[in-house]
């Protein structure tokens, strides 16, 4: 029996309207739910239907969020291209290939005479300290740092710059880069990218802004240690010595690869704070506990940089416009610090994950005030 839905009289069957209080009966359809987010969505190109999801998010050097989708279109109608989000994702390629695999793809495809992929081969054994490293998350300082590092002539760095273009050409196509970091790589003649060690007055004010300041204890723990951006990010807390308090960490050369790097007391109870009841995983780690991309870190990089009121400009270099202090420049603010400190240049280079004293002269900034220390002692 059918109620009237205001006055509650009896209705006839099949009735729209109440014959009592004349109110309509049937109600407005509803309107079918919307997504909820993350799940994707469906747009239509020219006579078909496309899906679209996103699938993450990258952060350039000036610190703005991109977006980053994977599609699919072709879909005749839009209930099939609805049906197809479910089953979207970014192709496990994107997510398991390195710089290592990518040349490894490339080398086949590209056409060069024998000895200039001979050439290319040579400059690729410079490159063997970030192989391994997601290529999506390798950064224009992990490229400059190769070059730099590269013992050979202007000639072998001019083919690194090369070839590292010409990866980035054959993997934008194919979704697995976005920018052709190559172009921004700097040779010279010995001309290497200068890059800015954080001044006193920062590691000052990151101090005082442990505890109040997001981030602002990774960025002096990584001052602190020394270890490049992706070592930093990879440190484990099984790989922690807690009776020596030491690290052992480092993959890019063979003398970086495993160092041990001591912790200094100015950063002891963070340590001790973020490996409390820990024995395994990364140590400075997100939110969720995994291991975050070099992208996220150097976001909240710049963002604790900012609270904590340091002045970081962006910069022209080579073209490409940049940040003055970039998480790289941890690794030289730690090895300005040491230049300060008595001790011999092999456990310096020990900390440092380098055979050769020019290079750790290439990371240590120079102050007036240290030159007049050793002109003033003569």
């Amino acid at each position: 029996m059918n109620k009237c839905r205001k006055c509650r009289a009896v209705l006839p069957d099949g009735a729209k309207f109440c014959p009592a209080c004349g109110v309509r009966q049937e109600t407005a359809a509803h309107k079918p739910k919307s997504r909820g987010n993350g799940q994707g969505s469906v747009y239509q190109r020219g006579k078909t239907w496309v899906a679209v999801k996103t699938i993450g998010y990258t952060t350039d050097e000036a610190g703005k969020m991109h977006r980053r989708t994977c599609s699919k279109g072709g879909f005749r109608t839009k209930k099939e291209a609805l049906e197809a989000l479910a089953t979207l994702a970014p192709a496990p390629m994107e997510r398991l290939e390195t710089f290592g695999s990518i040349y490894d793809r490339w080398s086949p495809t590209h056409r060069a005479g024998k000895s200039t992929m001979d050439c290319y081969k040579a400059a690729y054994k410079y490159f063997k300290g970030i192989e391994d490293l997601p290529f999506l998350e390798i950064t224009v300082d992990d490229l400059q740092d190769c070059l730099d590092e590269c013992p050979k002539g202007k000639r072998t760095r001019e083919n690194m710059k090369a070839l590292a273009g010409l990866l980035y050409k054959y993997a934008i196509p194919r979704n697995l880069a976005t920018l052709n970091m190559g172009q921004y790589l700097i040779v010279g003649g010995g001309d290497t990218a200068h890059r800015n060690a954080l001044p006193d007055e920062a590691l000052k004010a990151l101090e005082e802004g442990v505890g109040t300041v997001p981030y602002a204890d990774y960025v002096l723990c990584q001052c602190y240690l020394g270890f490049r951006p992706s070592e930093f990010l990879a440190l484990d807390a099984k790989n922690y010595n807690r009776k020596e308090r030491a690290f052992v960490g480092g993959a890019k050369t063979d003398a970086g690869r495993d160092r041990i790097v001591t912790v200094s007391p100015k950063i002891q109870p963070i340590i001790n704070r973020l490996l409390r009841n820990k024995i395994a995983g990364p140590v400075f780690c997100g939110k969720d506990g995994r291991q975050m991309s070099i992208e996220t870190y150097r976001a909240l990089f710049y963002q604790a940089l900012d609270a904590c009121g340091i002045d970081n400009p962006t910069e022209e270099s080579n073209g490409a416009t940049r940040r003055k202090y970039t998480p790289h420049s941890c690794r030289h603010t730690f090895a300005t610090m040491m230049k300060r400190v008595t001790g011999s240049d092999k456990d310096k280079l020990e900390l440092m994950g380098h055979t050769s004293t020019e290079m750790l002269r290439h990371y240590q900034d120079v102050s007036y005030e240290d030159l007049r220390k050793v002109t003033n002692a003569l």
